[in-house]
């Protein structure tokens, strides 16, 4: 084997060494990706999770207070209504006399 065919024999293996080298480091850097995608993944699902809990309870306190707020509405509007009847008899007896 030539002096030539050496040095070239010996790139070769330098190049193949820088090869493996890049292989593993960007083999860590995947396995380090994947696992913070995991993780947001799971994230992502517990938020989603809570979302649904935080929208169920949205909708039982609207409808809580739709009731609270018919019921105090009905009282109102049933004082308004009286205070209506009492003027219209009020007005109706200032007419017949």
């Amino acid at each position: 084997m030539t002096q030539e065919e050496k040095e070239l024999l010996e790139q070769v293996r330098t190049r193949i060494q820088q090869l493996v080298l890049q292989d593993q480091r960007l083999k860590s850097r995947n396995a380090s990706l994947q696992q913070q995608l995991q993780q947001r993944d799971e994230r992502i699902c517990n938020l989603e999770s809570e979302l649904k809990q935080v929208k169920v309870s949205y909708a039982n306190l609207k409808i809580a207070k739709t009731m609270e707020l018919t019921e105090e509405d009905t009282r109102a509007a049933h004082r308004r209504l009286t205070n209506l009847v009492r003027q219209v008899d009020e007005c109706i007896a200032l007419l017949k006399s």
